[in-house]
């Protein structure tokens, strides 16, 4: 009796994770623990990325050699998602357009069952078009690439098969020129100001001429990991507000000092 319980929890416990990927497993009874996919971004920020090879319609391309010394933004996605997939590359596509020539930006699919028809589907619903900027990369990885480069920016995911979906992390990876992951915002709905920022945000190691105004701007914003956005330093306020305060000081000691010099003559 005993070993017939003991085999029947294994079995349980089998079919309620069958691992099968890095950071994935089915699951058949439809629960959807989210933490099991948190990034744990302390490991992964400064970190490379691997080099995969990139399935596109117009052949194969190096994703290192797309990057190529420029800011990239990441972001994985599976083709036949129609709930946040389809919003978050929407809006990115959006914001793109009103942002820097010089910027990457880079969809990939994490499900090995998508392939080019799938993802043909997904550019024509979501961007109305397969001829993408040249600045843009959309595409599929073979399984080991998915498991390779998915490992080294620390993205998990997993299937339930009840629901016919995958549970992932909502979010775009920032790539620095060198190729290291430099910043993770979270949200479908990134604001083109924190999206910018992001990207000026990747170059920071390695500051060109160009983007030293950028820099700048930059230094007056930090990352707020809670709300996955950007905000004013509130030091800097607190240092404007001070500067201010000394400015009006002196001016109002100047124009009394002047003032009482003219009534006393």
């Amino acid at each position: 009796m005993r070993i017939f319980m003991l085999s029947l929890t294994l079995f349980a416990l089998a079919m309620a994770r069958e691992p099968y990927e890095y950071g994935r497993y089915t699951s058949y009874y439809g629960e959807q623990d989210v933490s099991v996919v948190k990034i744990q971004e302390d490991l992964y920020i400064g970190k490379e990325i691997a080099n995969v090879d990139v399935k596109t319609l117009k052949g194969k391309v190096s994703l290192k050699e797309f990057i190529s010394n420029k800011p990239t933004a990441l972001l994985f996605a599976y083709y036949t998602c129609d709930t946040v997939c389809p919003i978050t590359a929407q809006n990115l596509y959006k914001a793109s357009k009103s942002l820097s020539k010089e910027y990457r930006y880079v969809i990939l699919s994490f499900d090995e069952r998508d392939n080019l028809e799938t993802m043909k589907s997904f550019m024509l619903k979501n961007f109305g078009t397969t001829d993408m900027p040249e600045n843009w990369l959309v595409g599929v990885l073979s399984k080991e690439d998915i498991r390779n480069l998915t490992q080294s920016v620390g993205y998990k995911f997993y299937y339930i098969d009840k629901d016919k979906i995958f549970i992932h992390p909502n979010v775009t990876i920032f790539i620095s020129p060198d190729g290291k992951v430099m910043r993770y915002l979270y949200g479908p709905f990134l604001k083109e100001k924190d999206i910018n920022l992001a990207f000026i945000d990747a170059q920071r190691e390695k500051p060109s001429i160009n983007n030293l105004v950028d820099l700048v701007v930059l230094a007056c914003y930090r990352y707020d990991h809670a709300r996955s956005r950007y905000v004013i330093d509130p030091t800097l306020i607190f240092a404007g507000l001070g500067i201010f305060g000394l400015f009006s000081t002196l001016s109002l000691a100047y124009f009394y000092s002047r003032h009482k010099k003219e009534v006393h003559q």
